[in-house]
């Protein structure tokens, strides 16, 4: 009944809620909480409750695909784009009754839900449009393949075009492109071509989703805990946790005396046989 929910989650809970509703009506009886057994057991109120479970598990899905390290602004982009082109293909089949996207609706309300669905799912369409206004990365497709025919009317400076036309015509440079990330393949061309690579690294450095802000955060948390309170000192070791280089230990260890313990008893020792004397 208290619990700390947050945002990806909530499409878990509804999930939750519905795999567990008839358990819940025993529980609110017992509880004498007329009110929840009232909607529990409603079928327009369930079928709702079913439309938000599927709609939210879509969702999460959605942002769940956008965390990580790799991701970048034109991959995000593609995500949403593709979540907008499946929710006009959701609203489209929901209009004339067809709700084979959300398998767990039952079937008996299907025309009360329809204008809901619709209606909910055009609002969904326009606060993404809202929120995202602009979601076109074609003038951007140099980065992704510079190798591809690119058109003249890309925002390319001249030097930029002469560059973008030199690499596009290595085919050594061409079969590293294949081999490595995005950014690794500007990086690496970042001292021959500086003006094209400067512009490319720009866009893919700009952060898509808060991620590795949370991913700061939660390690915070998980280092500085209840019985650790008073560390105040905590940049060495987030540094270690946030890296995704792995020390070698085997290296680590061959570098430092393995007997320090025996060795300082024997130092001790040593000292006070020479007091004695």
């Amino acid at each position: 009944m208290h619990t700390e929910v947050r945002w990806l989650s909530k499409g878990k809970v509804l999930t939750r809620v519905h795999e567990l509703h008839k358990e819940l009506i025993v529980f609110f009886d017992q509880e004498k909480q007329g009110k929840f057994c009232e909607h529990l057991r409603c079928e327009l109120w369930m079928s709702k409750l079913e439309y938000l479970t599927e709609i939210f598990s879509q969702l999460n899905n959605t942002n769940s695909s956008m965390q990580g390290r790799n991701e970048n602004i034109l991959i995000s982009t593609d995500k949403l784009v593709a979540l907008k082109k499946k929710i006009i293909i959701w609203k489209n089949r929901a209009s004339s009754g067809n709700f084979d996207v959300f398998p767990s609706m039952r079937t008996t309300c299907i025309k009360e839900m329809i204008p809901i669905v619709v209606s909910h799912l055009t609002a969904l369409d326009e606060n993404i449009d809202h929120y995202f206004p602009s979601l076109s990365t074609e003038k951007y497709d140099w980065i992704r393949n510079p190798f591809m025919n690119i058109p003249s009317n890309i925002g390319l400076q001249l030097c930029e075009e002469e560059e973008l036309a030199t690499i596009s015509s290595d085919r050594d440079l061409k079969i590293k492109h294949s081999t490595v990330p995005i950014d690794s393949f500007w990086i690496s061309v970042q001292e021959e071509y500086p003006t094209l690579s400067k512009k490319g690294l720009s866009l893919l450095l700009q952060f898509s989703t808060s991620y590795l802000c949370e991913l700061g955060f939660s390690t915070l948390n998980n280092i500085k805990t209840k019985k650790r309170e008073r560390l105040r000192s905590t940049e060495e070791e987030m540094r270690v946790c946030l890296s995704h280089i792995r020390p070698n230990i085997e290296e680590v260890a061959k570098k430092h005396q393995a007997q320090v313990f025996t060795l300082i008893i024997f130092t001790i020792y040593s000292k006070k046989n020479t007091e004695i004397k």
